[in-house]
C-alpha cells in the first residue's frame, strides 16, 4: 500500500484548492442492502420477497464481504457509462486535475480506474495527471465507527484527511471515495449517488472543525465556525443553508450517473 509520508509537501499551501468528489459505483454491499430493504417492504405489504432478494440479503451475514466488496454488475455499467461521459467531456484535461486520490477499498479503486484511468496499486495513471495515490484515511465508516463510542475516531480521520489535503502541493484534486465519508466531511443531510461527480472548493485558511456531528455539519454548540474573511455574505449564507463547514465552499454537482 502506498505510503503518504513521502508525498507530503514540506510547507502547507494556503491557496484555495478545487476538489472533485466521486462516489464509487454501486457495490455488492449496496446491492445486498437494497435487496434487504425490498424484503422488508414486501413483508410490510404481506407479500413474499423474491428469492433473489432473500438470497442477496443473507449474504449480509458475511460482514467482511461488505467492508471491502467489489462493484456489482450494475456498478460495472455505471463505471462504463460515466467513464465514457468523462472522456467525451475531456474532464481530466479541462479541469486540470493534477492529483487523483482514492480509498484503498476495492469499489473505490475499481471506480477510479474505470472513470479516471487512475489506480495506485496497478501504477495506472492518466497522461494529464501528475500523481495517483491510495489513502487509508479515505476508508468508509467502519462497523465500529457506526457506534456512538467510536464515532469520534471517524471524525478524527476526516480531520486528519483535511490536514493532509492542506499539505499537498496540488490545487486541482480528484477524490474517489464513499458516501458516508463525504456526507460527514461536508456536513450534508444527503448522500451522493453512485458515480456522481461533484465540485467543491477547499479553503485551508479557514479554521477546521473537528466537532461535526453526523450528517449535520455543526459544531458542538450547533453553530458553524467563523468563515474566511474573503467569503462574501451571500456565499456565507449559501454555505450555511447547505450545511457546509467553513473550509468547504461552493458545492455543486457536475455529472449525475443515469444508470440506477
Amino acid at each position: 500500500m502506498a505510503s503518504d509520508s513521502t508525498t507530503t509537501s514540506s510547507s502547507s499551501s494556503i491557496s484555495v484548492k478545487t476538489i472533485y468528489l466521486i462516489r464509487h459505483a454501486e457495490s455488492d454491499e449496496n446491492r445486498r442492502i437494497a435487496s434487504l430493504g425490498r424484503c422488508f417492504k414486501s413483508l410490510g405489504k404481506f407479500s413474499l420477497p423474491s428469492k433473489t432478494d432473500i438470497y442477496a440479503s443473507t449474504e449480509l451475514i458475511n460482514v467482511m464481504a461488505q467492508i471491502d466488496s467489489n462493484v456489482s454488475p450494475l456498478g460495472v455499467q455505471q463505471i462504463a457509462t460515466m467513464g465514457n461521459k468523462l472522456k467525451e467531456e475531456d474532464f481530466l484535461t479541462k479541469t486540470g486535475i493534477q492529483l487523483v486520490v482514492h480509498s484503498p477499498l476495492l469499489r473505490a479503486k475499481e471506480t477510479s480506474e474505470g472513470m479516471l484511468g487512475c489506480r495506485s496499486d496497478t501504477n495506472q495513471k492518466a497522461e494529464s495527471v501528475q500523481r495517483v495515490l491510495e489513502l487509508d484515511l479515505l476508508m468508509e465508516k467502519t462497523p465500529q465507527e457506526w457506534t456512538p463510542m467510536y464515532f469520534s475516531t471517524f471524525l478524527e480521520r476526516i480531520a486528519n484527511f483535511e490536514k493532509w489535503l492542506t499539505e499537498q502541493p496540488e490545487e486541482k484534486i480528484a477524490i474517489v471515495g464513499h458516501s458516508q465519508y463525504f456526507k460527514a466531511m461536508l456536513g450534508l443531510k444527503y448522500k451522493f449517488g453512485n458515480c456522481d461527480v461533484w465540485e467543491v472548493d477547499f479553503d485551508p485558511s479557514c479554521k477546521e472543525t473537528t466537532t461535526k456531528v453526523d450528517g449535520e455539519g455543526e459544531t458542538s454548540d450547533g453553530q458553524h465556525d467563523d468563515v474566511s474573511p474573503t467569503t462574501t455574505a451571500n456565499e456565507e449564507q449559501e454555505d450555511k443553508e447547505k450545511g457546509l463547514p467553513p473550509q468547504w465552499k461552493n458545492l455543486k454537482q457536475l455529472f449525475a450517473c443515469e444508470v440506477k
